[in-house]
This record gives structure tokens, C-alpha cells and sequence, in this order.
């Protein structure tokens, strides 16, 4: 970077820089602007009367309604069914204060005749809010505050609903006003929201063209624009809202309670927590829109002025304990740091959020450490697309299982290309024993750390003595000690799953099948060290082994589709009360009705394809199952665009991996898709057509891999490496995102 930084580009950068972050403040400023004029008169209400039959003119001395407010309700105004007997256009004003129990003013509505319309509810929004701290029965008083041409009646009940008598003057009225009570309104929350985030956008693109423009190293750019954008996320996804959050966040602060030393759950499981947490704690994706936003802000500005939360865990919420089947250790620390703070729930949820994308960022940044030269660039594109960020900036453990697969597949490609230290063969083993168990459908990227050379893994002594007398190169040996110790840690971390998957396959086949693996495998060893002297010997075994594999393939599904345990038509007809069937694609369906599972899944691309794209890249945010917020599909044009210049070869340029070595890789891609449809499959019922929860996002983990499988193509090439400006093209995509997808979710309303 010293090398390249004259004073003239370092000029240019900051000048380059600083009209970038002007230009995304400006954009911040404009969503602000828009979403206050779409958004801010947004309001909720609550009925408090409904039964109206019957027409009340407003007398001279007003109107006096008494109504009740539960304790923690908050009024911010009220809403009233007026009549104008048809006429239009009445000058006057009409004036509704609220007053408590003991006679004080506690806000005043003030309306236009030109607003009031004949039979209609018109809203009265006061200047503040007011919370009951205990039951109590508030009073509006209703009366004209200048003369107007003619009576203005308002709608009541014919006779009085109990606890809420009405009166005119002295006089009571056998009658209650139809009324409804303003719970919430969205005022000036669009804007103040938006400038909240301006910062952050504006510091991200300030960083990004500035070590663009400075050429710094793609692990520098990936440490300070990913924390900017990251943290960006963590403001811009809602609570509880991204994917299976509410999961993820019982799971953490369930470990958060043990190292507190504390009861996690009571006798039936639930999970305990803290009086302060419990009206947020669910078995369902949160709430969005603009006054999910402000409630999370009003509750963090409130817990600012008020003593810190009392950390005994004195409520038994919905959520249950031993949900967490991942790592949440840095999630954990999170809630655990800022429980012992005794913040409130939102900022515990952003402490989680924060340490869980430090985490997530300091392992990419690993891997752009150790990727080779031409790699970097485009791991570094590749982590701060929008949805690892979206991941990271949330409570999901897939982020620091992605942060994983990026390092582990980083070294391997390293030493692909050099003789690996001590440390390097540590860490390949370790980080591939981490792979096996972080989650199931990666296991076969395991098997690329097969593609590096044995040589580049041998330690001294180049051959050591192996069984059945056959010498084998030590670097095999650390490929062999990953794969075991991988596949040993899977299978613990997935055994349970795996049984169920085969829930309806003969357990003693099953064994039997296992046990002739094994047989096989000590066959072909002694097959090779027979033949690994003669080419000829060796090139007829390795076309042997092919033969023999696909025939063992043909014969296992051949074999589990005549095992029996199949459903009868009773049994097939059975569903749930929704509609779906009871039973879900099992292994031994699957191969029993190949034809029907070959047509589910055909039936599933061309409806769902473009979903995956959108998943894998970040442009569909949130929960998608749940809301489908999706932003517009250029950016997802740009994402793709800019990540295949990143991939694109240089003039001149030796590419990542050998022909053999592509192939095994395109190989491991291609089981880690086939691993994810079955997955799919084992939750998707019988009855359905096409498959259930299979998102994009699964397969983000193997997307460097078939990047740089993309290096190999000899038709285009570059004639210098174009990472950098895919990345800042990748930060300008995901800033966008940010920002749309901010609207999205404010301005998203329930359909009704």
C-alpha cells in the first residue's frame, strides 16, 4: 500500500471518499424525507366502544365522557364517530382534552369542521403520550371552542356500557360515545430513524472508496467496511425478525444464564427470564414496520433515564430450553455483558447482534489472510454481500459457521500452491474438525482439503509405514486425520438427525451396509498398494473403483427401495389440521417413489429458483418464509455482475486449482447442494409439490468455491485484476440494500 500511495491518489481518494459518504447521506436524508411523508401520520388505535345506534348533539357546555385505561396503556389520542345531519363545509372548531382522575390536563385535541365528515371517525392526536402507571378512568371533554353554523352530533350507544357514563353539563346521558383510543402514532419517528442510520451508511462508503482509491489490503477493507455495514444491519433488521432469530436468541440466553450462574428453566422446561425481557419473548418471527422501529428506540430511550434492569430471572416466558444445537458462544457473551449492565431488552438484542458480527468479521478477515494473492479479492466480495452481513448482524450461528468454511477453504486453497509449516497442518486439521459439526449439509467440504497436494502436507519423513505393509506419504496421513476427525465429530453432532432421516430403513441393513464399506475400504488399500508400482495396475483399479462405485450407489437405492416399511393408503391420507400430511420425505420414501421425488424437485426450480438467487446474494431480507420483503432485482443484477468480475481470470495469472483438483471441487459443490435437497426433504410433508424452507442462504458457504472454479474459464480474461472495484461495486449494492430494505420495513403494513 506504501508502495502505490503517491500524494496524488491519496488526494484524489479523500476527495473521491468524502463525495461518496455526501452522496449516501444525501440518499438518507431522501428516504427519511419520503418515508415521514408516506409514513408519518401512521396510527393505531384501539376500540373502546363499538355499540353506536343513535346521534348526540354537542351542547353549549360540551360533552363529558369517562372511559377506563388498564395499567401500562398508553393514550396518545382519541378517535370519534361524528355526524354534521349531511351538511359540508361547517366552519368551526370542536375541542376533545383529556383529563385523569384528578382533574388534570393531560393532553388537548383540537379539530376543524372542514376535517369532520358526516358519519365518520376523525382522530384527535395530542402532543404527547400518556402511560397509566395502575388502573385509572380518564375523562374527555368534548366541546365547541368557536361557533359553528349548526348542531354536530356524535354516534352513541343506546343505553350506557358499564364504568363509562357520559354527560352533558350535570346531566347524565343513558348512552356511551362510540370511541376509540389512539395507542401509538408513527409523528416524526420515518425521519429520526433515517438520520440514525446516516452515519453509519455514510462512514461505510466513505471507507470503501477511500481504500478502494488507496488500494489498501482486502483484509483491511474487509475488517472496516464490513463493521460499518454490519452494524448498519444491526440497526436495520428489527428485533426477532431475521431468520429464526427468536430460536437463536432463546438458545444464547439460555447459555447466557448458566455462566451467570442462574436457573435457566423452570420444572417443564420454559425458559426463565428477566421481568424486563419477558413481553418480548415468543415462539414467532417479531414484529416489523415503522412502529416496531419506534418501539424499540422508545423502549431503549426510556431504560437510558431509568435504573438498570433487576437481573433475577422471575418469569417463565414461551420459549423452551435446549433449543440451540450450534455454537452461541459469541451471542451468548453478548446478552450475558449486557445483562450484567442491566440494560433492557433491545440493547441486550444489539449486543448480541455486535458480538456475533465481531466474530463473524474477524474469521473472514482470517481467510482473506490466508487465501492466496488472487484469492482475496473476491473472498473479500463474497463477505460483505448483503446476506452474511444480514446474518452476521443477527443472532444466527450460521455466520460464524460461514466465517469457518471461508477460513478452511482459504487454507486449503493456500497451500495448493505452497509447502505447508507446522502451523498450517495444525490449523487445516482443527479447522476441519470444526466444519464436520457446524452444520450437516457442509461435510463435504471437508474433502477439499484432498485437493491439495501430498507434498505440500509432508513432514520430514516423506513416507511412513502404514497397514497391510503399504508405505503412505504423511501428508495423506494429515488429509486422512481430518477427515476422521471431521466425520467423527459429525456424526456425534448428527446422529440424532440421521436416524430420523432413516427412520423408516431396516437398522440391521443399515449396520450391514456399514460393516461392507469398511471391508471395501480395507480392499482397495490393499488393491493400491498391489498396484501403486505399475501405471497400468493403477489406471485399471482407478476405473475399477468407478465401476464399482456407481454399481454400490444403483444397488444401495435399488436395495432400500425393496426394504418394505413403505405407507398404506391410509396412512398416506392422513394430515394435520392445515392440510399437510403427517408424513414427511424420509430416506426410504425418497427411494421408494423416485419418479414422484424426481418431479417435486423439477417442479421446485422454475418456482423457486429465483429465491435461492435472492437468498444467497441478500437481496429478500428477513425471515422470507414469514415476510417476503424483497429489493429491487438490479441490485441483484449488480451483486452477480461485480462477483463474476471478481472471478474472472487474469492475463497471465495461474489459476487457484489444477483440472483434477476443479473437478473434486465442482464434485464437493455439488454434494453440499444434493446434502441441503435432502435436508429440504426431510421436512417438506408428502403431499406437497414442491420442496419446503430450502433457502439460498444454505448454500453461501460454497459460493468462493464456485467463484474460483470461474478462473479456469479460458474464453474471458482480464487484463488485470478487478476485485477491488467488484468490491466497492459489492459495498455500493449492499448500501443500497440497506436503504431500500430500511423502507421495506417501515413502511411494510399487515394485509388485511
Amino acid at each position: 500500500m506504501k508502495k502505490t500511495l503517491t500524494p496524488r491518489r491519496a488526494v484524489c481518494g479523500l476527495l473521491a471518499a468524502l463525495a461518496a459518504a455526501a452522496a449516501v447521506w444525501l440518499l438518507c436524508r431522501w428516504v427519511g424525507y419520503d418515508l415521514q411523508l408516506r409514513l408519518g401520520d401512521k396510527q393505531q388505535f384501539e376500540i373502546v366502544n363499538d355499540d353506536y345506534s343513535r346521534i348526540i348533539d354537542v351542547p353549549d357546555e360540551g360533552l363529558v365522557q369517562s372511559f377506563p385505561l388498564k395499567a401500562g396503556q398508553s393514550i396518545c389520542g382519541v378517535r370519534l364517530n361524528f355526524s354534521t345531519h349531511d351538511a359540508l363545509y361547517k366552519c368551526g372548531m370542536v375541542m376533545v382534552d383529556l383529563y385523569d382522575e384528578n382533574g388534570q390536563l393531560l393532553g388537548q385535541g383540537a379539530g376543524n369542521f372542514l376535517n369532520i365528515f358526516n358519519d365518520s371517525f376523525t382522530a384527535f392526536a395530542y402532543g404527547g403520550s400518556y402511560t397509566a402507571e395502575k388502573d385509572e378512568v380518564l375523562t374527555l371533554h368534548i366541546y365547541n371552542e368557536v361557533a359553528w353554523d349548526g348542531p354536530l352530533g356524535l354516534w352513541a350507544s343506546d343505553g350506557t356500557v358499564p364504568g363509562m357514563p357520559l354527560y352533558a353539563g350535570d346531566t347524565a346521558q343513558d348512552a356511551t360515545l362510540a370511541l376509540q383510543i389512539m395507542t401509538d402514532r408513527s409523528a416524526d419517528w420515518p425521519t429520526r430513524l433515517a438520520q440514525s442510520l446516516a452515519p453509519l451508511l455514510a462512514a461505510a462508503a466513505f471507507a470503501a472508496v477511500l481504500l478502494c482509491v488507496w488500494r489498501a489490503p482486502a483484509v483491511l477493507y474487509l475488517a472496516v467496511v464490513g463493521l460499518a455495514c454490519g452494524l448498519a444491519f444491526v440497526r436495520v433488521t428489527p428485533a426477532l425478525t431475521a431468520p429464526d432469530e427468536y430460536t437463536h436468541l432463546a438458545a444464547a440466553y439460555e447459555q447466557a444464564s448458566r455462566w451467570s450462574g442462574q436457573t435457566a428453566a423452570d420444572e417443564n422446561g420454559r425458559l426463565l427470564v428477566r421481568a424486563c425481557d419477558a413481553p418480548y419473548f415468543g415462539t414467532r418471527t417479531g414484529d416489523i414496520g415503522i412502529f416496531a422501529y419506534k418501539q424499540a428506540e422508545a423502549v431503549i430511550e426510556q431504560a437510558q433515564r431509568s435504573e438498570p434492569a433487576d437481573p433475577a430471572l422471575t418469569v417463565v416466558s414461551e420459549a423452551k430450553t435446549g433449543q440451540g444445537s450450534g455454537s452461541y458462544l459469541p451471542q451468548a457473551l453478548g446478552i450475558w455483558l449486557a445483562r450484567a449492565r442491566g440494560a433492557d431488552f433491545y440493547t441486550m438484542l444489539r449486543t448480541g447482534r455486535i458480538c456475533n458480527l465481531l466474530l463473524y468479521l474477524a474469521l473472514a478477515a482470517l481467510a482473506a489472510a490466508l487465501a492466496p494473492a488472487g484469492v482475496r479479492g473476491l473472498l473479500a466480495c463474497v463477505a460483505v454481500l448483503p446476506m452474511p452481513l444480514q446474518l452476521a448482524g443477527s443472532l444466527s450461528p450460521d455466520a460464524s459457521v460461514l466465517g469457518t468454511v471461508f477460513c478452511y477453504t482459504a487454507l486449503c486453497l493456500r497451500l495448493c500452491g505452497k509447502k505447508a509449516a507446522l502451523w498450517e497442518k495444525l490449523l487445516l486439521v482443527v479447522l476441519g474438525g470444526i466444519v464436520g459439526p457446524a452444520k450437516a449439509i457442509y461435510l463435504p467440504v471437508v474433502l477439499l482439503c484432498f485437493v491439495i497436494p501430498a507434498d505440500n502436507l509432508a513432514g520430514p519423513q516423506e513416507y511412513v509405514r502404514g497397514p497391510f505393509g503399504l508405505r503412505v506419504r504423511s501428508g495423506r496421513l494429515i488429509q486422512a486425520a481430518t477427515l476422521v476427525l471431521a466425520g467423527g465429530l459429525w456424526l456425534t453432532a448428527n446422529l440424532g438427525a440421521l436416524a430420523y432421516a432413516a427412520r423408516d430403513v431396516s437398522r440391521a441393513a443399515l449396520a450391514a451396509g456399514a460393516a461392507a464399506l469398511a471391508v471395501m475400504l480395507a480392499l482397495v488399500l490393499r488393491l493400491y498398494a498391489w498396484a501403486r508400482t505399475d501405471a497400468r495396475r493403477l489406471r485399471r483399479l482407478r476405473r475399477g473403483l468407478a465401476a464399482a462405485a456407481a454399481a454400490a450407489v444403483l444397488g444401495g437405492v435399488f436395495a432400500l427401495s425393496r426394504m418394505g416399511g413403505g405407507l398404506d393408503p391410509d396412512q398416506l391420507l392422513m394430515t394435520n389440521p392445515n392440510g399437510d400430511s403427517i408424513w414427511t420425505f424420509s430416506l426410504g420414501y425418497i427411494c421408494r417413489n423416485l419418479p414422484a421425488t424426481a418431479k417435486l424437485l423439477l417442479r421446485t426450480i422454475p418456482e423457486q429458483g429465483a429465491l435461492w438467487l435472492q437468498g444467497v446474494l441478500g437481496t429478500t431480507l428477513g425471515e422470507p418464509i414469514v415476510y417476503r420483503l424483497d429489493v429491487s432485482w438490479l441490485l441483484g443484477v449488480g451483486l452477480v455482475l461485480a462477483l463474476l468480475a471478481a472471478a474472472l481470470p487474469v492475463q497471465g495469472e495461474q489459476p487457484p486449482l489444477g483440472r483434477h483438483a476443479a473437478w473434486g471441487t465442482a464434485g464437493i459443490i455439488l454434494c453440499v447442494v444434493a446434502a441441503s435437497l435432502v435436508v429440504a426433504l426431510n421436512w417438506t410433508p408428502i403431499n406437497y409439490q414442491t420442496l419446503f424452507g430450502l433457502q439460498g442462504r444454505y448454500w453461501l458457504p460454497v459460493l468462493p468455491l464456485a467463484l474460483v472454479l470461474c478462473k479456469r474459464a479460458g474464453n474471458v480474461s482480464l487484463r488485470r485484476n478487478a476485485s477491488r472495484g467488484a468490491a466497492l461495486t459489492v459495498t455500493a449494492c449492499t448500501l443500497l440494500t440497506l436503504l431500500q430494505g430500511f423502507g421495506l420495513y417501515a413502511s411494510w403494513q399487515p394485509v388485511s
